[in-house]
């Protein structure tokens, strides 16, 4: 059966990508984003988490230290080949992997019964179809005093204006990136969820043109007609400076949430 996901839904889900980014991210960039991410986690000795979206498994296998033989992680993603990097990778027997879209994890959860300590969710859950759902129905196997803990990139964000303003952002692409803001916010207030949020801001400098080009063509707003210009911004910028910076930013949301 082919594939129905759309170029930048294949993107988003690669593995070869998401590692690529990882790689320019720690080579270039001023912050940690996952050293920042697990002061605010504070995960704890017998945790039991469920990772929604979580890739090729960088922060499973922390987590799994982290929570102890008492513990438990279970972690899902959409990507096959970002799974079996994680499996190889897994040395504890407080893991179980799971290959299953974000939209169809109640299903799972219900078949599981499972209560969890901490539903996390790190630059992922917006390529749900329906995110809000998502965290409706994965409420109810949240513990008592358990919390999302979702991560989402939000504005400024160099690159993807460089795509907003060349007129090559994908629809889709936008919907990530206004998610956090536009949609998880308003959900939350509406809701009259009470919620902790903490701001993330990374500065990747480049002083190479190759690696600018290898870190844009790994992200779910490529476009090879913007590759010129872009080019043509960061040799302007090299020539002035000496460099070339990208801004990212996120937002780590934390609450609690039962309907």
């Amino acid at each position: 059966m082919k594939s129905q996901l759309s170029i930048v839904e294949k993107r988003a889900i690669s593995s070869k990508n998401l590692q690529n980014r990882l790689n320019l991210n720690k080579k270039l960039g001023t912050k940690d984003l996952s050293k920042w991410l697990f002061k605010r986690y504070k995960i704890n000795r017998g945790d039991k988490i469920l990772e929604l979206g979580c890739g090729i498994g960088g922060h499973v296998i922390k987590e799994s230290s982290l929570v102890g033989t008492k513990g438990f992680i279970l972690a899902t993603d959409y990507s096959k080949k970002s799974l079996k990097l994680l499996k190889k990778k897994i040395k504890n027997k407080n893991v179980e992997v799971k290959c299953i879209p974000m939209d169809d994890i109640s299903s799972l959860l219900s078949y599981k019964k499972i209560k969890f300590n901490k539903i996390i969710s790190s630059y992922a859950l917006y390529y749900a179809k329906n995110p809000l759902k998502v965290i409706k129905s994965s409420s109810f196997f949240l513990k008592k005093n358990g919390s999302f803990l979702i991560t989402a990139p939000c504005y400024p964000h160099t690159l993807t204006e460089f795509a907003s303003s060349q007129k090559t952002l994908p629809k889709i692409a936008k919907k990530y990136i206004d998610f956090s803001q536009k949609n998880l916010e308003k959900f939350l207030n509406e809701k009259k969820i009470k919620y902790k949020s903490y701001n993330f801001k990374n500065t990747l400098k480049f002083k190479d043109e190759n690696d600018l080009l290898d870190f844009y063509r790994s992200t779910v707003f490529y476009n090879k007609k913007s590759e010129k210009s872009l080019s043509r911004i960061f040799r302007k910028s090299k020539k002035r400076l000496g460099y070339f910076n990208i801004l990212k930013s996120a937002k780590l949301y934390k609450f609690k949430y039962i309907s």
